[in-house]
């Protein structure tokens, strides 16, 4: 009996590994998602700490022509031998400090939009990388999901999406946007032959959806989290790549060539 309990227990250490072990992929893919999740959280702190400077920023200028006013006003009074030389000092020494608070705010406010402009070149990187996607070929990033399906896509294949949803997880396809939005107005982003699915990529319903998409040759685009002038949040954008709108425009408006 204590053989077999010894030989039971061996057999089955085997098994208890695979359950427990993680395979490497799935341990960089976790990491690659907390690093861009803290990207995510460090940018919004960025840009409500500019924005606060920002707005204290006439604060510190009134302050500034305060102090300004102050000084000008104690060298006019000590000339006429009104006050003490010291006061004209201590006015002198609080115009300095206002201008230098006023200077180290200007210096807060460039860095926060050099290191928010880097993230708007990060994402324009992202843009260059998903129009060189090849016809059929996949793509994946800590950042970006990308399937550049060969099958001619239309919003007309919508219904066949939201059916297999419907039979695969019992309840309807969370459709956030179809076609032009809002949000894609103010992105600049032309999303009129899109469609958005609110559904994390690497969830269980995120990943067999797209199992399905690249199955039927369907072309998407699935983010993990927001990404700069390009998503607000994590979601499975159908279609091909949103162009921007202004492009669009430039395209309709530029002068046809005459043969």
């Amino acid at each position: 009996m204590i053989l077999l309990g010894s030989a039971a227990s061996t057999a089955a250490e085997p098994d208890q590994k695979r359950k427990t072990s993680r395979s490497p992929q799935s341990i960089v893919s976790s990491s690659s998602q907390k690093l861009l999740a803290t990207r995510e959280v460090l940018i919004e702190r960025m840009k409500a700490s500019r924005d606060s400077l920002k707005n204290s920023l006439p604060l510190y200028e009134e302050k500034l022509a305060q102090r300004n006013s102050e000084y000008e006003t104690s060298l006019r009074l000590y000339e006429e031998n009104l006050i003490a030389l010291s006061e004209v000092e201590n006015n002198h020494r609080a115009l300095t400090e206002s201008h230098l608070e006023l200077e180290r705010i200007r210096e807060l406010i460039a860095e926060d939009d050099k290191a928010l402009s880097l993230a708007e070149d990060a994402a324009r990187e992202n843009w260059a990388r998903l129009a060189g996607l090849p016809l059929g070929a996949y793509d994946e990033t800590a950042t970006l999901i990308r399937y550049n399906g060969a099958a001619k896509w239309s919003l007309a294949m919508v219904a066949k999406i939201a059916k297999f949803y419907r039979m695969t997880f019992g309840h309807p396809l969370p459709i956030s946007a179809m076609g032009q939005s809002s949000i894609h107005d103010r992105l600049g982003l032309d999303h009129r032959e899109s469609l958005d699915v609110a559904v994390r990529p690497d969830s269980e319903e995120g990943r067999r959806l797209m199992l399905y998409l690249r199955a039927a040759g369907i072309p998407f685009l699935a983010f993990r989290g927001q990404v700069p002038s390009m998503s607000t949040g994590a979601h499975i954008h159908v279609g091909k790549p949103s162009p921007r709108i202004i492009q669009v425009k430039q395209k309709v408006n530029a002068p046809r060539r005459v043969r």
